[in-house]
């Protein structure tokens, strides 16, 4: 173990440290996992975690806050648990407030940390993946039933709590296959006859086709480039509007959907922040590289959404308008889509 981690999680516990732990262990040029094992007896305390057994059981913890990110951009919710669904190692949590869908393949290193903040204590169950990086966070509330959280910590507790922790090698980004071997007529044609917006990955797939890639090859009648601080003027104009909307923010191992109103969007050092009583947005602006609207065809009629990018065109947030099944997408969502002002074709190029 690389004896300074010891060092900053000492510095995190006692108050001192100066960033939040991603970003401390990036400047020590280790992930997240690593140092918080290296807190395992300080606070902290590993866990072994079948998460196909124990998600079900979350739903006795009641209030919680989940809190799932990437890079760019971080989704907290307040809600609890419950409405599980797990086929293989793929999973659903659909219960209002918590809306995840998982890929338990993900799920590698579980620990419980227990921290002191300005505050108070926090109590989280942090999963991270092979890679040491976060894929989803379960926090602890002033509403969460006490009992059924210390004893489900409890029963989770791993035999061996030695500080430290071997994590893969950070993930190799794979460059998309040439554009010119895409069958770009074909890709156009059948995303134009899509009938369910669900079948749309599956389309990429078929064509062996990188979802940025398939972006920029489809044309401006299905997938258009706009300015890539659009998040900020969504956010504003559905706010203005009070329009509910759906908000996917995910990484590898996890999505976490806001769907609803928003309230209080805040811009405030390069971050665009929605601080609503159960529902927080925190989104680097400069770490979102490009913004394009997408047009998806289905049986109601189209569906368009907003979807972020980062510098490695990696999806980091898809917006759409909140909709029933079976009914067509809000007018007034289409139309704040189509007014933001596009990027030339040359410069998307």
């Amino acid at each position: 173990m690389n004896p300074s981690l010891s060092q900053i999680w000492n510095e995190i516990t006692s108050g001192t440290a100066k960033g939040y732990a991603r970003d401390l262990a990036a400047r020590a040029g280790v992930s997240e996992a690593e140092l918080v094992a290296a807190g395992c007896g300080d606070g902290v305390t590993r866990l072994a975690v079948d998460w196909v057994q124990t998600l079900p059981q979350l739903e006795h913890l009641g209030e919680v806050k989940v809190i799932t990110r990437n890079d760019s951009i971080v989704h907290e919710k307040v809600g609890s648990f419950g409405k599980v669904q797990i086929t293989g190692t793929t999973g659903l949590v659909l219960n209002g407030e918590v809306d995840l869908r998982l890929f338990l393949g993900h799920w590698s290193h579980s620990f419980h940390v227990r921290l002191q903040s300005r505050h108070g204590e926090r109590q989280a169950i942090q999963v991270f993946d092979l890679h040491g990086e976060a894929v989803h966070k379960i926090y602890r509330t002033d509403n969460t039933d006490a009992a059924a959280w210390e004893a489900l910590v409890d029963s989770l507790k791993a035999a061996d709590q030695s500080p430290g922790l071997s994590v893969l090698a950070p993930r190799r980004l794979l460059p998309p296959r040439e554009d010119a071997m895409i069958d770009v007529d074909g890709l156009r044609a059948s995303w134009a006859a899509l009938k369910d917006v669900h079948h749309f990955h599956g389309m990429l797939q078929e064509f062996g086709v990188d979802r940025h890639q398939a972006l920029r090859l489809a044309g401006d009648s299905l997938a258009r480039e706009v300015d890539s601080g659009a998040l900020a003027q969504v956010l504003h104009g559905v706010r203005d509007q009070r329009m509910p909307l759906m908000i996917f923010v995910g990484n590898a191992g996890c999505i976490q959907i806001h769907t609803g109103p928003v309230q209080r969007v805040m811009e405030k050092d390069g971050w665009v922040n929605i601080m609503d009583p159960h529902f927080n947005l925190h989104a680097r602006s400069d770490l979102i590289a490009s913004a394009w609207v997408v047009v998806k065809p289905q049986r109601e009629g189209a569906i368009t959404t907003l979807e972020l990018y980062d510098a490695h065109n990696r999806n980091v947030a898809i917006l759409c308008g909140e909709r029933q099944p079976g009914t067509p997408e809000r007018a007034e969502w289409r139309a704040l889509l189509t007014n933001l002002a596009g990027i030339s074709a040359s410069k998307a190029a």
